[in-house]
């Protein structure tokens, strides 16, 4: 009996053993799944925190490379500076122009180059006496040196005229042959040249300073095989002049009366043009009255400037002395030119359009008074009479007598027989 009743417990107690011991796997999985969330979120902060640390330290280290740079910089300048004390231009100035007194407008020329920011090389000097004091010269101005003798104006620096121009412009004005001397080693051209921070350096003076010639007075030009004859210097002086009367016919560029080139059309119409064509224009602009601007540029008094300009151009391309063979071709371009420089000058194609609107006026009035002197003629002649008739007939009927030809009948005077 007793048996029977602790296996039917065992049997009962059964199923709700079961039942707790899933509970617990139940609660086991949650806790594990909530542990291992737990562990996936903490791992992701510390990734986090781990990369704002890194990008933190990398900020720090630029931002500590770029002080230890502006330092050394600074303190690689000041070190210069107080290594190597610059002599004052004026110094340096004063014995360039005494051993080159004839190098005042170049040097000013390339100064001006400096000061606009381009940089100058001068490697390319030939004289090693001269190319060591231009640089004694830049290197007292404070000039940065790029490479080797590559010279060029600091940011934020004083302009180099400034400081030497006024110097250089006296010694100028008491050499009056320094504009017309030829120097024999000419100052370089500008070039443009990469520029390295890192090739900044500073010559001693003592090794850039040459022997001294105290000569004064420009070099003479020694005469040998590379001497022009006396012809070709007065060929050349011809060419000159007529190249200067050429420019100073053509407008100025600060005239601001042509803008840009031709359009490219008229450049082809203009080329296309035969030299039938291009002499028969510069007959045509020959034979007009100078005082006619629009009859030499051949154009209307009612044309736009536009197609004004564009006439101008046509007609200049045709008979430039270049392109156009004819002898007189250089004249009708002078001519065509100061024509156009009329009509472009405001005031002065007014007063030549109200010329030309009076004189219109007067002609159309004229033709009006001979139809109206017609029309009365020809009332009187029917028997018809309106008031205004006999004014009109009145001025056509004043006839001045015709003289007589008496130049087949009467002798000159110093062909008539003087009495006895």
């Amino acid at each position: 009996m007793g048996n029977s009743r602790k296996k039917h417990r065992r049997v009962q107690d059964s199923p709700s053993s079961s039942s707790s011991s899933s509970s617990d796997s139940d609660h086991s999985s949650r806790r594990r799944r909530r542990l291992r969330r737990r562990e996936k979120e903490r791992r992701r902060k510390s990734e986090g925190k781990d990369e704002r640390r890194s990008k933190k330290r990398d900020k720090e280290r630029k931002k500590k490379k770029r002080r230890l740079h502006d330092s050394d910089d600074s303190y690689s300048s000041e070190e210069g500076e107080h290594e190597q004390p610059r002599v004052q231009p004026e110094t340096v100035l004063t014995e360039m122009m005494k051993e080159f007194p004839d190098v005042g407008n170049d040097l000013k020329q390339l100064l001006q180059m400096i000061d606009d920011g381009q940089a100058v090389d001068i490697k390319g000097i030939s004289e090693k006496s001269l190319a060591k004091r231009l640089k004694k010269l830049f290197l007292s101005l404070n000039l940065k040196e790029n490479g080797d003798r590559v010279f060029l104006l600091r940011s934020k620096a004083r302009p180099t005229l400034d400081v030497v121009g006024p110097l250089i412009q006296s010694y100028m004005n008491m050499n009056p042959m320094n504009e017309l001397a030829d120097t024999s080693a000419p100052l370089p051209e500008s070039s443009s040249v990469p520029i390295d921070s890192g090739n900044e350096q500073m010559v001693d003076d003592h090794a850039t300073a040459a022997p001294e010639d105290h000569s004064v007075g420009p070099r003479r030009r020694v005469i040998g095989p590379a001497m022009p004859s006396a012809e070709l210097l007065a060929a050349a002086a011809k060419l000159t002049e007529a190249q200067t009367e050429l420019r100073d016919a053509e407008l100025d560029d600060d005239s601001e009366l042509f803008v840009g080139p031709p359009p490219p059309a008229l450049v082809s119409e203009a080329e296309s043009a035969n030299e039938a064509e291009r002499f028969e224009e510069v007959t045509r602009i020959m034979e007009v009255e100078a005082d006619s601007p629009y009859d030499v540029l051949g154009a209307n008094h009612n044309m736009s400037s536009d197609n004004m300009k564009k006439k101008y151009w046509k007609m200049s391309l045709l008979v430039h002395p270049d392109k156009c063979s004819h002898p007189q071709a250089h004249q009708a371009f002078i001519k065509l030119n100061k024509a156009f420089k009329e009509l472009q000058d405001p005031e002065k194609r007014k007063a030549m359009d109200e010329k030309i609107k009076l004189k219109q006026e007067q002609e159309q009035f004229q033709a009006e008074l001979k139809t109206m002197r017609e029309a009365a003629l020809w009332r009187r002649s029917q028997g018809i009479s309106m008031e205004g008739d006999e004014e009109l007939l009145a001025q056509t009927e004043v006839k001045v007598e015709p003289k007589r030809d008496e130049w087949m009948t009467t002798l000159p005077p110093e062909r008539k027989v003087s009495p006895v």
